[in-house]
């Protein structure tokens, strides 16, 4: 039994005397907290969501009437700038969107707020988008190009009251750094390459230390490799020839955890982190270095996108694992494989993909107050694990990152849709060393994940309940169900049936 589940007995159960012994665990718990937290309010930086407005429906219709592809997108990408307007510090360096907070923190979760929609705008300018636009809710001019600089150079300053702080071992600032080197990238003509001699060096010097900590085994492995291959190109004069060797050397380590069709374990899990965590820090890799380890990258994604395009369907994705209000990024694959290989390019496939999950969590309320929910459809604490705040579910904006890759004119707009694999047949697919089989019904539309080596009765999700809000309250931490069981620990996960609603087959 969890401490979580532990402490809960102890508060709603029977008889009184449990009360002392209750009361001294949340004495201790409370203690730790404020130490965790500079500042008992803290806690209370976060905000409820505003509720369901005409912005959140004027996206809406447009996806559920089927406007053009590029009104769509266009109202979409205008929605999530709008947000980042609004949640934004006076200094840019952090977005403090609505919603409820993690275990690292308010400033933590700004931090990820900035970081994780950065990317979207650096997307826009970098296809040639216009670098101010105008919110269609109130005629507001958003300055794309200000928002980003201004952000960056207030959190790599050690002067500025909104700076981020250094990045050590194991540290989330790691993995927030890799979208801030990517976000440079993409605006290097834009942002980069006008930035003062002392500006670049605060910047190179806040980076730096990202290419040499300690991560986890898993997919955070590869935030370093981004960061370094972003360095070298753009030509630092701290990034030489052992940085690279540190990348190639970082890269192979990772290379060991690979498992087939282009998707790797992840920790001790094989799960979704694969499309919108580790196919996409591929195709980073790939698009900032060609010649980096080109052959295994590039069939890796091939690999990844005919897998993935099997896991999507117009009703739906059979859900399961962690970090699921990332959701609306597990398209990415098949995005990825069409901009890294023109030659093998489908683009009417991958804007089909793109749509059916775009479409599909719009219509199921995935959209508030500027940013995406923190759960499957909409806000969901059962599943939103104690790591994830107010701006993490933002990584759900790479799918629309590596959409807006492409300029306006490009066939990725245009095309006709070509069908997903649940559309055209029934289908099975065995993955022996992911331990997954994979089928899909074309009539239902329904695609079903078996794990074969998961045996027993269904696990049902834990509830989130008032004893755990009042909890949160108290302690001021997040106090949500783990239900690591439910995410992983079932035979069946359907895309007709996801576990976040029913949590039964």
């Amino acid at each position: 039994m969890s401490a979580r589940q532990r402490l809960r007995r102890m508060i709603s159960g029977k008889p009184r005397v449990l009360w002392p012994g209750a009361a001294l665990l949340i004495m201790g718990i409370a203690a730790g907290a404020v130490t965790r937290f500079s500042s008992g309010d803290a806690w209370r930086a976060y905000t409820p969501c505003a509720p369901v407005g005409a912005a959140e429906m004027r996206v809406q219709r447009l996806f559920l009437r089927d406007a053009p592809a590029d009104q769509r997108y266009r109202a979409a990408f205008l929605y999530f700038a709008a947000g980042f307007a609004d949640h934004r510090t006076r200094d840019f360096a952090r977005v403090q969107y609505c919603g409820a907070g993690s275990r690292n923190g308010p400033a933590m979760s700004g931090l990820e707020g900035f970081a994780r929609t950065a990317p979207l705008l650096a997307a826009w300018l970098h296809s040639g988008r216009e670098p101010v636009v105008v919110d269609p809710e109130d005629g507001r001019r958003i300055d794309l190009l200000e928002a980003l600089k201004r952000g960056i150079l207030s959190g790599v300053d050690p002067a500025s009251s909104g700076y981020w702080g250094e990045i050590g071992d194991h540290d989330q600032r790691l993995v927030e750094a890799a979208d801030i080197a990517r976000a440079l990238w993409l605006t290097r003509a834009l942002i980069w390459d006008g930035l003062r001699k002392e500006e670049k060096r605060l910047i190179v010097r806040w980076l730096l230390p990202a290419t040499t900590v300690s991560t986890p085994p898993n997919n955070w492995m590869l935030f370093p490799v981004v960061i370094d291959l972003v360095l070298i190109d753009l030509k630092v004069p701290e990034a030489g020839p052992q940085l690279e060797a540190r990348a190639r050397r970082a890269f192979s380590q990772y290379r060991r955890f690979y498992l087939e069709s282009g998707w790797f374990i992840d920790g001790s899990n094989v799960d979704f982190y694969n499309a919108w965590g580790i196919t996409y820090e591929l195709y980073w890799v790939h698009r900032i270095d060609p010649a980096f380890d080109p052959e295994f990258i590039a069939r890796a994604l091939a690999d990844s996108a005919e897998l993935t395009a099997h896991l999507i369907s117009p009703g739906g994705i059979p859900i399961m694992g962690r970090s699921v209000c990332y959701r609306t990024a597990v398209p990415v694959p098949v995005l990825a494989a069409d901009l890294s290989s023109p030659s093998a390019a489908a683009p009417g496939r991958a804007r089909h993909a793109l749509d059916a999950v775009w479409r599909y969590f719009i219509a199921h309320g995935a959209l508030r107050d500027g940013a995406l929910t923190q759960g499957y459809f909409e806000a969901d604490m059962r599943f939103l694990d104690d790591y994830s705040g107010s701006g993490s579910c933002q990584w759900g904006l790479r799918s629309l990152v590596l959409a807006f890759m492409h300029d306006a004119a490009d066939p990725f707009w245009t095309d006709p849709p070509a069908l997903l694999p649940v559309e055209t047949s029934d289908f099975r697919l065995d993955y022996p060393k992911l331990g997954w089989r994979i089928s899909g019904r074309a009539e239902s539309r329904e695609i079903t994940l078996e794990i074969p080596a998961n045996h027993g009765e269904t696990p049902r999700p834990e509830p989130y309940t008032a004893v755990d809000r009042m909890l949160e309250t108290i302690l001021r931490r997040p106090f949500r169900p783990d239900n690591r069981e439910a995410k992983y620990g079932a035979r069946f996960y359907s895309s007709a049936r996801p576990f976040p609603i029913g949590g039964e087959r």
